[in-house]
């Protein structure tokens, strides 16, 4: 196996400009891609910054390098894309272990597109690497990171245990992060075991994200990782939207979901274990992880998804929602049960008879659990009576 030198590259970006740059032009098939050094420093907008870390494509045994990609980005509509190895990965391609690092800040109008491997699709049985990736963004901004694809997963195609962290340093801005491929896992493709953080910095105004353990959308016999995503709000802004799914927005076919951790932020954020929607190829098809649920503060909606969930609630937890308590199975067509448990321990209850007396129905018959003045759990479709002591960590 050919194996190329490690390269250093410097670039300078300015305004109306395209840079591309490849770590390792030319890489062959079956090669193995150099350790390179790949920096860049973006000026002014409206600009484009391309950095792969090895070559546009990936095939045969192909290896990428262990590559550190950073930009420091400034000015108004900077667009900046890393590709962590390749554009494409195919065959029994492999990822290297990459660093890429986005500062940009002090940018306006940014776009930000990281992906840890390969931007536009995976295929065959490539494998990701174990990638950190992260990024801070400047007013009115917008990142999309993935850790392994920024499109399309497929085949048999293998994500790899990433890291990805994403800052709000402007006073608004938006991110789309994914834990292996943005858009889609299809076929027999397994998602990694990822950390996805994502904070609202201390001046932002309004702010928000969809995390995703895995994909967008996961079908055919695509399983999803086991995934910890957590949400962090620093200051007091007007106004958030935080949404966590613990491994796709849509889950279809035979996918299965990975056992997830999901913690929220202080304020209002929606969790979901699994997927926000179903489309079984037939009745409970679809396997749902055994997720861990907390929403942190605020007024939080929560969904367990299929299979048993574990809901984890802290002193000041806000008045929240869980959705599909002992339900979630029949999102997606089955009929089995499942055994949700409620984490209330945090509230100092002597027992399960002190926490009955705090049970009650609400106007529309749904079970009402009183924490204190100010927190409260109501479960949606459940009442007061079918609740018991198995059904509490107290």
């Amino acid at each position: 196996m050919r194996r190329m030198p490690n390269d250093t590259i410097i670039v300078s970006v300015g305004s109306q400009e395209l840079v591309i740059a490849f770590g390792d032009p030319g890489l062959p098939v079956d090669g193995h891609g150099g350790n390179d050094i790949m920096i860049a420093t973006v000026d002014d907008g409206p600009s484009s910054l391309l950095f792969v870390g090895d070559e546009a494509l990936l095939e045969g045994r192909s290896h990428g390098g262990n590559d550190l990609l950073v930009a420091t980005v400034q000015g108004r509509l900077p667009y900046t894309y890393f590709d962590g190895d390749a554009q494409i990965m195919s065959d029994q391609a492999r990822g290297g272990n990459d660093v890429l690092h986005v500062e940009a800040s002090g940018a306006i109008y940014a776009n930000v597109y990281l992906s840890g491997d390969a931007e536009i699709a995976m295929t065959g049985e490539a494998k990701g690497g174990h990638d950190l990736i992260t990024a801070e963004m400047g007013d009115r901004s917008y990142g999309a990171l993935s850790g392994d694809s920024g499109s399309l997963m497929s085949g048999n195609a293998q994500g790899g245990n990433d890291v990805i962290g994403v800052v709000q340093a402007g006073l608004s801005g938006s991110a789309s992060i994914s834990g292996d491929a943005l858009v889609t896992m299809s076929g027999d493709t397994r998602g990694g075991n990822d950390i996805l953080v994502y904070t609202i910095g201390v001046d932002a105004r309004s702010g928000g994200a969809s995390l995703l353990g895995d994909s967008g959308y996961m079908s055919d016999n695509a399983r999803g990782g086991d995934d910890v995503l957590i949400a962090t709000v620093d200051g007091n802004p007007d106004s958030t939207s935080i949404v966590l799914i613990g491994d796709a927005s849509n889950m279809s076919g035979n996918a299965q979901g990975g056992n997830d951790f999901l913690l929220g932020s202080e304020r209002g954020d929606w969790l979901y274990g699994d997927a926000s929607t179903y489309a079984p190829s037939a009745a409970g098809s679809i396997t749902g992880g055994r997720d861990l649920l907390n929403g942190g503060g605020g007024n939080d909606q929560l969904w367990g998804g299929p299979n048993s969930d574990l809901f984890v609630f802290g002193a000041g937890s806000g008045q929240d929602v869980i959705n599909d308590f002992d339900q979630g199975n029949n999102a997606a067509g089955s009929t089995a049960p499942e055994y949700d448990v409620i984490d209330v321990h945090a509230y100092g209850f002597a027992g399960w008879a002190e926490l009955k007396s705090m049970i009650s129905d609400d106007g529309s018959g749904n079970a009402v659990i009183h924490l204190t003045a100010n927190d409260t759990i109501t479960l949606d479709g459940i009442h007061a009576a079918d609740l018991h002591a198995g059904d509490f960590i107290v």
